[in-house]
Parts: C-alpha cells; sequence; structure tokens
C-alpha cells in the first residue's frame, strides 16, 4: 500500500474550508475578529470556531495550497486565520472582549478541549501573530491553567450514571496542564501544573487495577495517584451511560495532541500520558473497519460517522508515529474515500451539508459544531503528515489489519467475536440498548447501531427507552451466547396527566455460533397491560441506504431480485415471499418460524435522528422486520406483538439459498421454550434452544447421540432416541 501524504488530507480540507466561509461572520463591535458559527461564549460556539480555524491556518501555512481551489489569496486566507485565532483570545475571561452575546468564555471544565484542537493551528500560524497576540494567548492559558488547580477535581468512576466518568475531560485538562507549564515555564504555577496536569493523565485511561498497583510515575506509585477508574478492566468505557466506543477514541485523541506538540517541539512528553494508551489503541484498533469507520458496537446516541469519528485521526496518526501500527494507513486511505464521497455529493463543497440540511436549519449551532470537527481533523492529519514526513519511513502494511479475535466486558453485558469474514456483537448496556451487529467484515456500509436486532416497540410517548433484566451470557472460542428481557417505558406524553409506564417486554436470545458464520436471533414480545402502541416490528435490522453506499441497497429472495433507493417520499413495505433474503451479496437473513413472513421496510424519508428524536432524521436506513406496525393501534395486556427465530450471516445469494434448506423450527413442549435446528458452515448441526419463561424448563430434544453443550462442555446423554435437556431461567444453550 501506497504511503499517506499531508496533500491527501489538504486536497480534502481547500474544499472545505470554501464552503464554510458562509459561517464566518466578523463582530461590529470589534472588526478584527471572525467567528465562525454563532459566536456566543457557549463552549460548543467556541469548540466551533476554534477546530474551524485550525483548517483555515493549516492551509495559510501550507506553501502548497491550491488557492484556487479555496478561492481566496494567500494574504486573505491569513488574516482570516488571524481573525478567528483573535476572537477565541480576545473574548477568554482573562482578555475583556465580548463574544456575539455579550459575554466572555472560559473556566469550566469543558473551556481547554477547543484550545487543544485548535494548538496546531496556532503553531502553524505562529510567525503571522503580533506582541499583543501573543499576550493574550499567555494570558488565556496562565488563567485557565490556574482554573483547574482548583476549579474542577480529577475523579474516576466506571459507572457514568454515578458522574464521575472523566476520561476524556482528564485527558485534555491533563493535557493543556502540561502543555501550558511546556510553552511558559517561567510562570510562577508551573511546577503546580505539571503536578496537577500528570494527576490528571494517570486518571484518564485509568482501570480498577491501578488501585493497587505500584508503577511509579514522578517518583510515586500509581496507586497514590489514582482518583478512580473510568476504564473497565477490559478497556471498555461507560461515557454517557452506554459502551461508549466513540469516548474511547476522543480520550485517545487528546493524548495524540499533546504527544505532537511535545515531539514538535523536540521534548519527552512526560511518561503519564501514554498509561495504558497501548493498551486502550489494541481495543480501539480490533473496533475499527479496515475501511477506517468505527465499529461502535456499543452504538451511538448522536450524528452518524462525525465527531467521534473525525478524531479517530490524530488516534490513528498517534498509532503510526508512537506505537509503529502501520495499518493505520489503510484506516487513513479508507476513512478519507468516505469523507471525499460525502464531499462530492454536496454541491457546496461541505462535509456534511446535503445529509444534515435539515440540522443545519434546527440548529446553526449544532451544525456548524460538527463541520468545524470534519475540517479540524482533517487538519490535523495535514498538519502533521507534512511536518512530521518521517511517517513514511516505514512502508505501510499490505495485509489485514491484525483485529481478529474476541472481546468482552461483564458490566456492558457485551460480546464481540471477529474474524476475516465475520464480525457479530451484543450489547445490553449500549446506547439505544439492546443491540447487536452481524455484518461481513469489509462492509462497513452495513452497520446501523440503533436497536438493531433487538425488535422495536414504542408507545405514544415522545420517548420510548428500555431496561433489561437478568441477562445470562456465556461466551466461547469463537462465539458466546446471551439472553435476556427488555422492558419498553414510554413516557413524555401529550396529554396532561397521562403518566409513564412500562408498556411491553421483549425476550432475546442471540448467539454467535462457532463455525465463523453464523448468528441466531430469537425474539418474543408481549404486552404488559391494555395499551395504545405507535410502532411495533419484529427483528428489525438496520441497513444504512445513504450517501455512503450510493443510496441504494440490492436484495435478493428465493423468486426476485429488486433494488431500494434512499428517502422514497413515502412509506412502503416491500414483502419477501419465501423464507429468506440476501442484502448486495454481502448478508443472509433466513427466517426458521414466526407468523409473520420477512418484509423490507422503507421508510419515508431518514429517520436516524440524534437520540431522543429531538431532531429531523440525519441517516436514512432500510428496515428487514417481520412484524411492521406503523401508526397507533391498542393492544390487550399479554397479547403477543411478534415471536420468531431467524439466522443471519455473512455471505452471498447463493450460500444464503443454501443454508436456508438447513435451518428449520423444533417442535418442543412449553409455552416459553423455542428452539432452532441450524446447520453451521463446519459441516455441524447445531441446536439452539432458548427459556423465555421465569422458571426452570425440562426440554426433550430428539437426537441418535450425545449432544455437547458448546458453551459448557458438558455432554447430554440420549435415552430411547432424545436428550432431556434442563435450561434456566431467561438462558440460552447451544448444543452440537
Amino acid at each position: 500500500m501506497q504511503n499517506m501524504h499531508h496533500s491527501d488530507y489538504r486536497a480534502l480540507v481547500e474544499p472545505w474550508v470554501k464552503a464554510a466561509r458562509r459561517h464566518l461572520y466578523t463582530l461590529p463591535h470589534a472588526p478584527a475578529f471572525v467567528c465562525y458559527g454563532i459566536g456566543n461564549h457557549g463552549h460548543w460556539s467556541y469548540q466551533a470556531n476554534d477546530t474551524a480555524f485550525a483548517a483555515f491556518a493549516t492551509l495559510a501555512a501550507d506553501p502548497e495550497t491550491d488557492l484556487e481551489r479555496v478561492g481566496m489569496s494567500r494574504d486573505e486566507l491569513i488574516a482570516t486565520a488571524l481573525g478567528m485565532a483573535r476572537f477565541t483570545l480576545g473574548t477568554h475571561i482573562a482578555n475583556g472582549e465580548q463574544s456575539t452575546d455579550g459575554e466572555p468564555w472560559g473556566h469550566s471544565w469543558i473551556s481547554v478541549l477547543g484550545l487543544e484542537r485548535m494548538m496546531h493551528g496556532l503553531d502553524a500560524l505562529a510567525e503571522h501573530f503580533t506582541e499583543r497576540d501573543r499576550e493574550r494567548m499567555r494570558a488565556m492559558m496562565l488563567s485557565e491553567a490556574d482554573w483547574l488547580l482548583t476549579g474542577w477535581p480529577v475523579v474516576g468512576g466506571v459507572d457514568a450514571r454515578d458522574g464521575k466518568n472523566h476520561p476524556e475531560s482528564n485527558m485534555w485538562n491533563g493535557a493543556f496542564l502540561h502543555r501550558t507549564a511546556l510553552y511558559y515555564p517561567d510562570a510562577p504555577n508551573a511546577d503546580a501544573w505539571r503536578e496537577q496536569g500528570t494527576l490528571n493523565l494517570l486518571n484518564a485511561i485509568s482501570i480498577p487495577s491501578d488501585a493497587e498497583s505500584e508503577m511509579l510515575y514522578e517518583g510515586r506509585m500509581l496507586k497514590e495517584w489514582h482518583r478512580g477508574a473510568n476504564m473497565c478492566e477490559s478497556m471498555a468505557c461507560h461515557h454517557h451511560a452506554y459502551l461508549n466506543i466513540g469516548y474511547m477514541v476522543v480520550t485517545l485523541s487528546n493524548l495524540a495532541m499533546y504527544h505532537f506538540a511535545c515531539r514538535s517541539r523536540g521534548v519527552a512528553a512526560p511518561e503519564a500520558l501514554y498509561h495504558h494508551a497501548a493498551d486502550l489503541w489494541a481495543v480501539v484498533k480490533r473496533c475499527t473497519f479496515p475501511d477506517g469507520r468505527l465499529l461502535r458496537i456499543g452504538g451511538d446516541t448522536r450524528v452518524r460517522y462525525c465527531y467521534c469519528q473525525d478524531y479517530a485521526i490524530p488516534v490513528w496518526l498517534f498509532a503510526r508515529d508512537y506505537l509503529g501500527d502501520t495499518d493505520v494507513e489503510g484506516f487513513e486511505k479508507g476513512w478519507l474515500a468516505q469523507v471525499g464521497t460525502e464531499m462530492t455529493h454536496n454541491p457546496d463543497g461541505s462535509a456534511l451539508g446535503e445529509r444534515l440540511r435539515a440540522l443545519e436549519e434546527q440548529s446553526p449551532l449544532y451544525y456548524t459544531r460538527l463541520e468545524g470537527d470534519k475540517g479540524c481533523s482533517l487538519s490535523m492529519g495535514a498538519y502533521w503528515r507534512r511536518m512530521f514526513a518521517e511517517f513514511a519511513g516505514s512502508p505501510a502494511s499490505d495485509s489485514k489489519p491484525d483485529c481478529d479475535g474476541q472481546w468482552e466486558d461483564k458490566f456492558h453485558g457485551m460480546q464481540l467475536v471477529r474474524s476475516t469474514r465475520r464480525i457479530c456483537s451484543w450489547v445490553w448496556e449500549a446506547a439505544e440498548r439492546p443491540q447487536g451487529l452481524v455484518l461481513p467484515t469489509n462492509d462497513s456500509s452495513l452497520a446501523e447501531w440503533r436497536t438493531n436486532l433487538a425488535g422495536r416497540v414504542s408507545g405514544l410517548g415522545k420517548v420510548n427507552n428500555c431496561t433489561y433484566h437478568a441477562p445470562n451470557t456465556t461466551s466461547f472460542d469463537g462465539g458466546f451466547v446471551t439472553c435476556g428481557r427488555s422492558v419498553i417505558r414510554t413516557s413524555g406524553h401529550a396529554a396532561e396527566g397521562e403518566f409513564d409506564a412500562d408498556i411491553a417486554t421483549i425476550d432475546i436470545a442471540f448467539a454467535a455460533l462457532p463455525d465463523d458464520r453464523t448468528t441466531v436471533v430469537m425474539q418474543r414480545a408481549r404486552v404488559i397491560h391494555r395499551v395504545f402502541l405507535r410502532e411495533v416490528k419484529g427483528l428489525a435490522l438496520h441497513l444504512p441506504n445513504d450517501v455512503h453506499n450510493g443510496g441504494f441497497r440490492s436484495y435478493q429472495t428465493s423468486d426476485r431480485a429488486f433494488t431500494t433507493r434512499m428517502c422514497p417520499g413515502a412509506d412502503e413495505l416491500v414483502p419477501v415471499n419465501g423464507d429468506w433474503l440476501n442484502v448486495d451479496d454481502r448478508l443472509g437473513v433466513v427466517r426458521a418460524y414466526g407468523l409473520e413472513h420477512l418484509g423490507v421496510f422503507r421508510p419515508a424519508d431518514r429517520q436516524i435522528s440524534i437520540k431522543g428524536g429531538k431532531t429531523a432524521g440525519l441517516l436514512y436506513v432500510d428496515e428487514i422486520v417481520t412484524v411492521c406496525q406503523n401508526g397507533t393501534r391498542v393492544y390487550n395486556a399479554g397479547e403477543t406483538l411478534f415471536d420468531l427465530g431467524c439466522a443471519l450471516f455473512p455471505g452471498n445469494s447463493e450460500t444464503t439459498r443454501n443454508a436456508a434448506s438447513q435451518i428449520g423450527a423444533i417442535e418442543v413442549d412449553g409455552d416459553d421454550v423455542r428452539a432452532m435446528s441450524v446447520g453451521g458452515a463446519d459441516g455441524v448441526r447445531y441446536l439452539a434452544v432458548a427459556n423465555f419463561g421465569e422458571e426452570q424448563a425440562c426440554v426433550s430434544l430428539s437426537a441418535d447421540s450425545a449432544l455437547t453443550d458448546v458453551a459448557t462442555g458438558e455432554k447430554v446423554s440420549t435415552t430411547r432416541g432424545a436428550v432431556v435437556l434442563s435450561i434456566a431461567p431467561l438462558t440460552m444453550r447451544i448444543l452440537c
């Protein structure tokens, strides 16, 4: 593979800057100040300006910038970037100027995040600063560093619901404190900043065992520095109260920013900066598709393919530079191709314009913040790849990234198995819980997180969330099995006095078989009491069908082929005759049992929004369903909404057709027991048996010889051509 070059990034920053100019604003009361976005004193507003500044400054300092593509002369580009920098510096609380709402900014737990993300731009533009600019920068940085000494305590906690989960802010605050001491060693508090910075850094990627560690940092044992674990021992992170791969990336990204700051000054970074960095990178790498898109197995509460995804770029550059991981060149190349595809789709050259046009109308602040993140992260690649050209000193790898294997975490009820052929995961403590994924490893465009493969039930409240009960999970070599119950709660009704209520349960059994191909999904949903429901969908396999896959999907069934296109303008359910379908010759779905057949539901417009549905849809997906009810309908207490069993696997249409003949239901006694027979890709016949009841179940299964429990290795012997299997409540067993 050819090594990445800074021009690969610059070629995307140039049209982005040209499109971003329409969001620039010169402050009437301070003509020297130019802001990007709305320009008030809120931290998102400042981050938007700071990140956009970095893109303008990087191009201004690059002698190879194509000014015609930018649409500005060199002098205009430099002047604009200086105006944006002066807006941030001058309106800080230490320097006395006013933002667009008349207030200064600064002195909060997140104040320095925007500063850290703009620092490479400040470095790039430094030769153009006046003495007044440098004075203001010093005053701002010293003021923020002094505030951090006492204004924001360093804490940690695995469970984000306790309010102490601060991996990312501990990292950026620690890096900023060390940075300020590095830039201004003559300041009276420089030593205090370094000590407090180290405390922050060692409690960023912190894990429970750190509390007992005697590893020395700056002459003190780690356990003396330790204030709490912000990551699980597995490196999983519960930020924003779900398994948040994105914030694992953000934490590493701020590490990378200070790593390159030290590198550019020829000084060694504090050892504390790299605490557990290699361990966390190994997990993040496993949660990255070959094309660079993040494999967010725990989901995302925000806009897809933005923010955390953007800041994977500095993480990759750090892994390339410090850890020597040449596989990241493939991640960079793949992700830049995706960014370029979406930018080409936007007539104005913006990064997100067409897909997020509705968001821009609803919240110019949110839109410019996301655009700024895109421009900033690309500018990091453009700047650091230019400044540190020796990245190319060793050739990029042509082999696949070493990401295969399994990862699990009990706190999140998470399992992941990954191989060359298949990615399969399940997470109970997910962003829109629970959710599973079954994908071919080399096609990230098929991944969508929202309650994927967990069924969907929505009441009439504005918010429909779920809690989960008693998940029973076991992993084994090459797979895992999990079973539990979701309880759907609807809240935020239109009628005054109508109360929040639990409305339905969804029993779910999910297993990745050890054949490196097949995943079994069983679902049963029932109403708790008489209730009006707005949405009921069985299976609910979500397949993005938007700009990143060209806006169309191809399907093959037992009797026909058809194509769907994004945003058809009216809801449509395409029925599937027979018991199987295949998507794009990449992913197969086979129905084993259930009263309803498969279908492809196509909503009128984009339906995947920010969690909570506060914005219009921001990504379009096709929905593979069994039952599909849209619109209000009343159900009686105890009524079954859907009851189904399916198998999913990567493979082409012919593979799916052949596999369908080896998959079927097994009739068993007991209202709460479900069973399927599956012919594995390894030639083994697997039996999947789930007990959705609340009591121990005893099940008789026909068998010519003894069976083995795949998870436990237990042998179950036959008697008179059958095995008798005992299954605990809310448990699934896989036998072969």
